[in-house]
């Protein structure tokens, strides 16, 4: 189920419109109405995490299924590259992965300073594992 399809559900289930949602949220109705219409994804994570309050879900649920062609054409080649590498579980695990850095970086609840030091860490993990991937595949060549 799209993000759209599980907000209007969710709404329409707990009986509260649209006004009364956005209301909730601090944010517009046409916010709302375009986040129903698959128009929008919240890119602050406070709305992200007050869509899971509200109704009482996680937000893993909230987030998991992310259209790709909201991504941009990189990351949608590197979520199709996933993919076809890795298969279907590990292509929605790198979606949900962009997804919610990308909640980190429009604003969410970090600070500035927070915010580097998250990028600092994805930057050194991604050369770690670089490396790892290094070692792995000349001690298989090397057998």
């Amino acid at each position: 189920m799209s993000f759209g399809n599980k907000v209007r559900n969710l709404r329409t289930k707990n009986k509260l419109t649209q006004s009364d949602l956005a209301s909730k949220l601090g944010v517009s109705t046409r916010t709302i109405y375009n986040y129903e219409k698959g128009n929008l994804f919240p890119k602050d994570i406070k709305v992200i995490k007050g869509l899971a309050e509200i109704f009482n879900v996680t937000t893993d649920y909230i987030m998991d299924e992310i259209d790709v062609n909201v991504m941009s054409e990189e990351e949608s080649t590197f979520i199709n590259s996933t993919k076809d590498n890795s298969g279907y579980k590990r292509k929605k695990e790198a979606e949900q992965l962009i997804e919610k850095t990308a909640a980190i970086f429009a604003g969410g609840t970090l600070s500035e300073e927070d915010q580097d030091k998250f990028f600092e860490s994805i930057t050194i993990l991604y050369f770690d594992a670089k490396r790892k991937t290094r070692v792995k595949y000349v001690r298989q060549s090397s057998r």
